[in-house]
């Protein structure tokens, strides 16, 4: 029988961050947005094993109660309440296949991948 999923012991991770999935970069100007956005404290943009890019602002829910709680719990958005265990980083292995916390690693993404041909667009941007 699978174990059941539950927030008891996570120190409420769902809850410390919003991400916003992003267009992915095409041209080499479109590597400036990322720059900008990196260059902004706490916040960082990433991509997934699928090629989807994101932007990800590391920022607490302000209704986050001491012990890891919603102070909200019944009325709180319906997109905390669509969240499923399924999509939680405390009890599933996520991935990354890269990470920029700072214009740096933009600049060596460019360089190491992007200008050698190695940039991928996902699969639903490449058939547009």
């Amino acid at each position: 029988m699978k174990e059941k999923l539950t927030c008891d012991k996570c120190n409420a991770m769902c809850c410390r961050y919003v991400t916003l999935e992003l267009d992915c970069p095409e041209v080499l100007e479109d590597f400036d947005f990322v720059k900008w956005y990196v260059a902004h404290e706490n916040v960082f943009v990433f991509v997934e094993e699928d090629g989807t890019w994101n932007i990800e602002f590391i920022t607490p829910c302000k209704h986050l109660d001491k012990e890891n709680k919603c102070g909200i719990y019944s009325n709180r958005p319906s997109i905390c309440k669509d969240y499923s265990h399924d999509e939680c980083p405390f009890h599933n292995e996520y991935k990354e296949i890269y990470r920029f916390e700072k214009i740096e690693d933009v600049d060596e993404y460019i360089e190491n991948v992007f200008k050698k041909g190695l940039h991928v667009l996902p699969k639903e941007d490449s058939e547009e």
